[in-house]
């Protein structure tokens, strides 16, 4: 094989062997962006279980100590809908 042939499929490796890389490059790009996409929105869900789980955890403290306001105890209404105990 001669020096040009050599030297064009050398460039033509070099080529190909630069566009892979700058795909790969774009795919890693992407997938940091999402990845903190997904890490921000993990947060937000995060810091919403944990204000509802104290709500839920003061809730059955308040159901165990009595629960009472009033020196009288809430009872719901059992079987029925809000909104037909209101009718």
């Amino acid at each position: 094989m001669d020096a040009g042939i050599a030297a064009v499929l050398g460039a033509i490796i070099a080529a190909v062997g630069g566009i892979i890389v700058a795909i790969i490059d774009k795919f890693r790009k992407e997938n940091r962006r999402d990845h903190g996409a997904v890490m921000d929105a993990l947060d937000r869900v995060s810091n919403t279980v944990d204000r509802v789980e104290g709500k839920v955890d003061s809730h059955i403290n308040w159901h165990l100590t009595g629960g009472t306001t009033s020196g009288r105890t809430i009872r719901r209404n059992q079987g029925r809908s809000i909104k037909a105990a209101k009718k």
